[in-house]
């Protein structure tokens, strides 16, 4: 019985010190800069999977055939207007095939640069100029993303949205229409919202 006391006053002691180590933790982490920092890194892997979805999504949307003629055995062209990490996560992918065509990712220094991209994505860093941005893509054949909130509101054609910790994306398909661009049914299942 004796023994058996020990054992749960010695579990309580541990299970404690635990406890308030890990509050120190918390404390110092929050408040003592580190080489690295948890945010960062999910900033990171964040950046990454907009890149992927944003190669995939290119695979699921189609180009009119005429702008398909016109560009036939040229590269397939992702282009980044302002500042963001996912630039470096679509280099890393550059040189892979979307639609028979290799892919080539370009930092577009304004806006007169789309005109060349097939796919452009906005950064947040933009968002004061999100107006201007996609009336010059309008007409274009120029599927535009961004994680700039409201975006597919303010009539970007896809959006990304921040679910419960989840990256989701809505989908305006009137503004893909007005672009000349059809957007495959497989891919506006996954859509967590669908704007007509």
């Amino acid at each position: 019985m004796h023994y058996k006391t020990d054992t749960i006053h010695n579990m309580t002691h541990r299970i404690i010190r635990y406890i308030v180590w890990f509050i120190l933790f918390v404390v110092t982490s929050a408040s003592v800069p580190l080489p690295w920092s948890y945010a960062s890194e999910l900033s990171k892997m964040e950046s990454k999977l907009k890149a992927a979805f944003i190669y995939n999504f290119a695979k699921f949307v189609d180009w009119p055939a005429s702008v398909s003629n016109d560009t036939a055995g040229q590269p397939f062209v992702i282009g980044a207007l302002g500042y963001d990490l996912l630039i470096d996560d679509l280099a890393a992918i550059e040189g892979k095939t979307i639609k028979g065509r290799k892919l080539i990712v370009r930092q577009l220094s304004g806006i007169k640069e789309m005109n060349s991209c097939q796919v452009v994505f906005i950064s947040a860093s933009e968002k004061d100029n999100i107006n201007s941005i996609l009336t010059a893509a309008k007409n274009k054949g120029i599927l535009t993303v961004s994680d700039i909130e409201t975006f597919v509101e303010k009539g970007g054609i896809i959006g990304f949205v921040r679910v419960e910790n989840k990256i989701r994306f809505d989908i305006n398909i009137k503004a893909a229409e007005e672009s000349g661009l059809k957007i495959r049914s497989d891919l506006l299942l996954l859509a967590r919202k669908i704007m007509n």
